[in-house]
């Protein structure tokens, strides 16, 4: 995913940003145990939001225990257990980055396909097993990517069109976090169209240059007309999460989850157009 599904942590009480940080390291050493060193180089903030609602729907109190890590090899730091919502978002991960590289490779030109094509053999091999163990979620992953491409094909010009795979395949791994629960799957379906506009918005120039797809480029909207459509829609969007949201009970991560559903995502969305950088590993 994209860096965009953050909490505010200027807002964060000091033992709630510790306890967001302690799952982002618990992901970090989810992906090794099950998919080897090399795995954890695909760590992404935007996972932990997953791990958190299907821990807190279940009412899981992760563990965390201080321990060092490669980012931090002197100073220990809490590490939270492994969890069912860690081994969920590890999975999601995977699968996640596995079909965006297979789209990188098939829209992009030779020389900038190379890093993906050195990374393929361990993704294909990452995927496999997190496909036996998600099979839904690999399908829903799989059919969304070819319609992505699809659209692409024929120029789509509808904003809500394109966003559609990426609202569809969100919504996919949110209902694995809670089987049954509606509110959340629809939850996920806006989250995802919010990271698919900011996306766009983010990438509008460079993808000009490169002559790649972008809606709101075909549009004909200028970068500035591009940041505020984007903008707009992700309020909407938004809106439509937070009302599934305040629906779901979600138990002992319920302050860090307000915090990025209500802070957060305002805040990505009001950065919306520029160049996000993950935090530092480990910071």
């Amino acid at each position: 995913m994209f860096g965009y599904v953050l909490p505010l942590t200027a807002e964060l009480k000091v033992r709630e940003w510790h306890a967001y940080r302690a799952y982002y390291c618990g992901l970090c050493k989810e992906l090794k145990r099950e998919y080897g060193f090399l795995s954890r180089f695909l760590l992404n903030y935007d996972l932990v939001l997953p791990a958190l609602l299907a821990d807190g729907m279940a009412g899981t109190q992760a563990r965390m225990c201080p321990e060092r890590c490669m980012a931090n090899p002197v100073e220990k730091r809490p590490m939270c257990q492994s969890t069912a919502g860690l081994a969920l978002a590890a999975d999601a991960l995977v699968l996640t980055v596995y079909y965006k590289l297979a789209d990188d490779l098939a829209d992009e030109r030779f020389f900038k396909r190379l890093p993906a094509l050195v990374l393929w053999p361990f993704l294909s091999r990452m995927r496999k097993k997190a496909a036996v163990r998600r099979p839904a979620l690999d399908e829903t992953l799989r059919e969304q990517t070819a319609t992505q491409q699809a659209l692409e094909r024929r120029a789509s010009k509808s904003a809500d069109e394109a966003a559609d795979p990426t609202a569809r395949m969100t919504a996919a791994l949110f209902r694995l976090a809670a089987p049954g629960s509606r509110a959340l799957e629809r939850m996920g379906l806006f989250v995802g169209k919010i990271i698919y506009y900011l996306d766009a918005a983010e990438d509008y120039e460079k993808d000009i240059r490169n002559g790649a797809y972008n809606v709101f480029a075909l549009q004909g909207l200028s970068k500035a007309e591009a940041v505020a459509e984007a903008q707009r829609l992700c309020r909407m969007c938004a809106g439509e999460a937070a009302l599934a949201y305040n629906l779901l009970e979600p138990g002992p991560c319920k302050a860090i989850l307000d915090n990025i559903v209500f802070l957060g995502l305002p805040q990505s969305i009001a950065l919306a157009g520029q160049k996000r950088t993950q935090p530092r590993h480990g910071a």
